[in-house]
Parts: structure tokens; sequence; C-alpha cells
């Protein structure tokens, strides 16, 4: 039986700790909770976090060490800027990684993996009417790294979520985010909902390309 973590009396292994710091900073990069260019203080981390800073400092280093933060001349974690070219490689490369996925989950996917990304949407578009911004880039990172595991392929997958961490913070610098209306009459996201329920991976494919390619034409002019 796991212990349990909200015992005082019970003393959690620092790794254990440090494990849940790097868990905790990497979904917040992946869902836009942190900014290209933003600087994560370990002390105020460590105590947003109720850990003490050796864990979190740790998992800010394991972090650097996978390249989805840097160190600045202060020896303090910054997520990392993002110029043309880089974002133009990482295009590249979620293209062709999500366009797989996509393919593979119109095969694949279970019905309740269906309705469970339909809900995903269905709170996306609420909080875009609402112009909940953070919450429309979390929703849309959750919707994207759910299409991963419904493809069932896990390798691509988990490379796809790496990337992730790279793209969450552009939609973080990139708010607001633009109009449904802007994107046309279907969402692409609900196009690609609907390739799925009818196990069409050509329409999945589309789908998946116009809502990279609209992402691309609204970010890009944004960057250095």
């Amino acid at each position: 039986m796991a212990a349990d973590r909200t015992d005082p009396n019970i003393k959690t292994p620092r790794r254990v700790l440090s494990v849940d710091a790097y868990e905790h900073v990497r979904r917040g990069l992946i869902r836009s909770r942190y900014r290209a260019g933003e600087r994560l203080v370990l002390r105020p981390l460590a105590a947003e976090l109720g850990l003490s800073p050796t864990p979190v400092r740790e998992a800010l280093l394991r972090l650097v060490s996978e390249h989805a933060l840097e160190l600045n001349d202060r020896n303090t974690a910054v997520v990392p800027a993002m110029t043309r070219r880089n974002f133009a490689e990482i295009h590249a490369l979620r293209s062709d990684l999500e366009v797989r996925l996509a393919e593979a989950a119109a095969l694949k996917a279970s019905q309740h993996g269906i309705e469970t990304l339909a809900m995903l949407h269905h709170q996306f578009a609420e909080a875009l009417a609402i112009r909940d911004d953070g919450a429309v880039a979390a929703l849309n990172a959750d919707f994207h790294t759910t299409i991963a595991t419904l493809a069932d392929l896990p390798l691509t997958a988990n490379i796809l979520r790496n990337l992730w961490v790279r793209i969450g913070p552009l939609y973080a610098l990139s708010r607001p985010m633009p109009p449904m209306r802007s994107m046309g009459e279907v969402h692409p996201h609900a196009a690609l909902i609907d390739a799925l329920r009818a196990r069409d991976p050509q329409a999945a494919r589309e789908a998946i390309t116009r809502d990279f390619n609209t992402a691309r034409i609204w970010i890009e002019p944004m960057l250095a």
C-alpha cells in the first residue's frame, strides 16, 4: 500500500517529492500555465507546492536536462524563448506526429474514448465563449494529448507529449485565443471527432491538419 502523503507522521522520500514536482511543472508547461520567457524561481515555486527547495531544484534541473527549461545567468530556470526557426522545426514535427496519431485514433479509438474527446471539446468551446484563455489553452492541450492516447501508439504519443512541453508555453504567450468563428463553420476539433466516429482516417488527417495550421497562422506572427 502506498504511503499517505497527507499524514505528517509519514516522511515521503525526497525522490518521490522530486518526481511530484517534476510532473507538476511539466504538466504546467504542457497546459500553458507558463509562458515562454517566464522565470520559475525556486523558493516561490517550492512554497507553492508545499515542498522544501531541494526536491524542486532537482525537478527543475531534470527539466533543464530535457531542454524543457533553460538556466539563465543567475542560475534561475526559465521557459525557453521561441524563435520562428525553432517554431518551424517544432511545427514540422508536430504535423508529422499528430497526423499519424489522428489517423490511428480513427481506426482504434473506443466509443468511450471518443466521448471523452467530445466532452473535452465541449468544455473547450464553453471556455472560449466566455474568453477564459487559461482554460482554453489547458483544454486544448488535454484534447491533443487525449488523441495521442486513443491512437494506441505509446512511443509516438510519448514523443508528442514531450513536444507539447515546448508547444504549451506558446499558447500561453499567444493569448487572447482566436474566437471560434475564425476557425470556420465547423471547428477542427469537432470535425476530428466526427472523423473518429466515422472511422475515417483521411477525414481525421484533414481535420487535425487544419487545426495545427490554423494555430501556426495565428502564432507565427507573434514570434521574434
